[in-house]
């Protein structure tokens, strides 16, 4: 169970990092402000750490942030390498 709650938050979190908006993420995931907020909120509290600097402006990755990003991304590409070696398999 956790995985796909990790996997959501994952691809909610990592929306908002590259627009630096939650309204902007959300547009992208066509779901509603709130429920890509909610997500983020929950995971600063369950990791104890705040993943976003709220500004004006938007909201920037504070340190913590952008090494979980740093991670997710990594682990996003090692799992597609892993798709794609096992589809080569198939052949």
């Amino acid at each position: 169970c956790m995985s796909i709650t990790f996997s959501r938050f994952s691809e909610y979190f990592m929306a908002v990092a590259r627009t630096g908006s939650l309204r902007k993420a959300a547009e992208q995931l066509f779901i509603s402000v709130s429920a890509v907020h909610r997500q983020i909120v929950l995971a600063e509290e369950e990791l104890g750490v705040a993943l976003f600097e709220r500004l004006p402006q938007g909201l920037k990755l504070t340190l913590a942030g952008e090494l979980l990003y740093a991670d997710l991304l990594k682990w996003q590409k090692e799992n597609t390498k892993h798709e794609e070696t096992s589809h080569i398999h198939i052949k």
